[in-house]
C-alpha cells in the first residue's frame, strides 16, 4: 500500500515515536521513491523538457512516477490493473489518469515544451499501448519496465533504446535485463563514495515534521543539490503520507549530528536504517 495504514486511535494522545517507527518499517514507499529519484539524478541532474516512459504501476512503478516529478521530467506509466489504479488515484501519485495515448499525448506535450514536470496514467493494456507508443515514433529519454519480460517488450526497448533512451532497471533483481542498467549498482556507488544510508525519521504531527525538514535543509550545505531539492520537494510531493516521516540519506555522523540538535516531536532517536 501506498498510504500507511490509519492509526486505530484516533484521539490527539501523542502515540510514542518508538511504536511509529515500527509501523513504518512495512511501508518502503518514500525509500524507494528516493532510491529513484538518486538514480535518476545520477543519471542526468536536469530532467527538464525529457519524456520518461515506464510499464506498470506497481509500487516501483508508482515511485518512479513520483520521483520523475520531483526531478523534472514528465511521465507516463501504462498499466491497466484496476487495483493499481485506485491506488494511484487515491494517493496522488500521479496527476491524470486518462484512457487513450493520444489524451496522454495532449497533456504532456506542452509541458515537455515547458520544461515544467508532470506524471500521467494511462489506463490502457500495456502491451498493446507500448507498441502503438513505438508505432507513433515517440521517443523516451528514458525507459523503465515493472511487468513480467515479455517480447515485445524487449522489441520495444531496443526500438528505444536506438532512438537514445537510457534503459533502467529500478528493480531489486540481482541481475538487471539485458541492455538494462541496474539502479542497484548506480546507488550501491553512490553510497560507497559518500558512506550514506537511508535514515527514516518519523514525526509525531505534520507540523513537527515540517520542523523537520527545515532544521535538516539547513544542515545540508549550499552545494549538496541532490539532497536539498529532495527536502524541498518531498514535503510538497508526500504529504498525504502517515505517520508524518521523512527519509534521508545520511552518513552516521550526520545522524547523530541531527539526532543531538533535535528539540521536535519526533523520534530523534529511533531511525529506521534500511539499505
Amino acid at each position: 500500500m501506498f498510504v500507511l495504514a490509519k492509526r486505530k486511535n484516533q484521539n490527539r494522545t501523542k502515540v510514542r515515536s518508538s511504536r511509529m517507527t515500527s509501523s513504518l518499517q512495512h511501508d518502503p514507499t518514500q525509500a524507494l521513491i528516493l532510491r529513484t529519484y538518486t538514480t535518476l539524478y545520477q543519471l542526468r541532474q536536469d530532467w527538464g523538457g525529457s519524456f520518461i516512459l515506464s510499464l506498470g504501476l506497481d509500487l516501483g512503478g508508482v515511485a518512479l512516477s513520483m520521483a520523475a516529478t520531483i526531478a523534472g521530467a514528465v511521465s507516463l506509466a501504462i498499466d491497466n490493473e484496476p487495483a493499481h489504479l485506485r491506488e494511484v488515484a487515491r494517493t496522488g501519485a500521479v496527476d491524470f489518469t486518462v484512457t487513450t495515448l493520444d489524451e496522454a499525448i495532449r497533456a504532456m506535450k506542452n509541458e515537455v515544451r515547458k520544461h515544467t514536470p508532470l506524471s500521467v496514467a494511462l489506463n490502457a493494456d500495456p502491451i498493446a499501448a507500448m507498441a502503438e507508443v513505438v508505432e507513433r515514433g515517440l521517443a523516451p529519454q528514458l525507459f523503465a519496465i515493472f511487468l513480467p519480460p515479455h517480447p515485445s517488450i524487449v522489441e520495444a526497448a531496443t526500438a528505444f533504446y536506438s532512438l537514445g533512451a537510457t534503459l533502467m532497471d529500478f528493480t531489486a533483481a540481482p541481475h538487471a535485463l539485458a541492455g538494462f542498467q541496474s539502479s542497484q549498482s548506480i546507488l550501491r556507488s553512490l553510497r560507497e563514495d559518500n558512506d550514506w544510508i537511508l535514515q527514516t525519521f518519523t514525526c509525531d504531527t505534520p507540523a513537527a515534521l515540517r520542523a523537520f525538514d527545515a532544521k535538516a535543509l539547513d544542515f545540508l550545505p549550499p552545494e549538496d543539490t541532490i539532497r536539498r531539492r529532495w527536502l524541498q520537494s518531498a514535503p510538497r510531493i508526500l504529504h498525504r503520507q502517515r505517520p508524518p516521516h521523512r527519509t534521508l540519506w545520511l552518513t552516521e555522523a550526520e545522524k547523530r549530528a541531527l539526532d543531538q540538535s533535535s528539540t521536535l516531536e519526533c523520534s530523534g532517536n529511533n531511525w529506521d536504517v534500511s539499505s
